[in-house]
C-alpha cells in the first residue's frame, strides 16, 4: 500500500469505528440512500436498492477480467470499489457540489489544502484540484474531482457548471481517462462559444 492507500483504508475502519456499522452500510445509509442513488453499491459487499438494468461493466488488469476476484473491491477499501450508474455518479456529484453531503466551507478546504499530485494538479482530502499554470496548465481547465485506477472519472467544471463523468474500465486507461476529459472540456467551451 502507498501513503494514500493506507490513509483510504484508515478513513474505513475510523468511519466504522465511529458509526458502529461496515463501511458499506454507512455508503448506503448515509450517501446511496438519502441522495437517490438507486444503483449504486460497494464491489462484493452490498447490493443496489434496485437491480441493475445491464450488467455490471468489466474492469480488467494485463487483459485480465477482475470484477471476479472476491477480495478486489476490498483492496482500496474506503477509497474505491463504489458500483454505481453515470446517472447515480451525478447525483453524487452535485449534492457536493451543492453542499447535501458536506458543507461548501469543508469542501473548499478539502479542494485547496492539498500537495501537489502531478504537474498541474493537487491532491487534498480526497479531492484533484487542477491549477492554472501559464504554457502549461490553461486556466480552461480547471475542474476538480477525482480520477480512479480504472481510468474512472468525476469531475466538475465550475465555469461550465459541467459535470464530467466516466470510465474506461481498464488500469491501463488512468491518463487516458483525464486526457479524454480534458479534450471533452476543450469541446464544451467551443460549444459554448458558438
Amino acid at each position: 500500500m502507498n501513503y494514500t492507500d493506507t490513509n483510504y483504508y484508515l478513513l474505513g475502519l475510523i468511519i466504522e469505528n465511529t458509526t458502529g456499522k461496515a463501511f458499506h452500510q454507512v455508503l448506503k445509509d448515509y450517501i446511496f440512500l438519502p441522495l437517490g442513488m438507486k444503483n449504486a453499491s460497494m464491489l462484493h459487499y452490498s447490493e443496489p436498492k434496485e437491480a441493475y438494468k445491464e450488467p455490471i461493466a468489466h474492469f480488467s488488469k494485463d487483459n485480465r477480467i477482475m470484477n471476479d476476484f472476491k477480495n478486489y473491491g476490498g483492496i482500496d477499501f474506503a477509497g474505491g470499489g463504489v458500483v454505481a450508474t453515470n446517472e447515480d455518479l451525478l447525483k453524487f456529484m452535485k449534492a457536493l457540489v451543492t453542499g447535501r453531503i458536506i458543507s461548501k466551507a469543508t469542501l473548499e478546504t478539502m479542494k485547496n489544502d492539498g500537495d501537489q499530485l502531478y504537474f498541474g494538479i493537487d491532491y487534498g482530502y480526497g479531492v484533484w484540484q487542477f491549477k492554472r499554470i501559464p504554457v502549461f496548465m490553461p486556466g480552461k481547465y480547471s475542474c476538480w474531482g477525482c480520477a480512479g485506477v480504472t481510468g474512472a472519472f468525476m469531475f466538475y467544471h465550475p465555469e461550465l457548471d459541467a459535470y464530467l463523468i466516466g470510465n474506461f474500465n481498464d488500469v491501463s486507461y488512468k491518463s487516458k481517462g483525464i486526457r479524454f476529459m480534458l479534450k471533452v472540456i476543450n469541446q464544451l467551451l467551443k460549444a459554448n462559444t458558438n
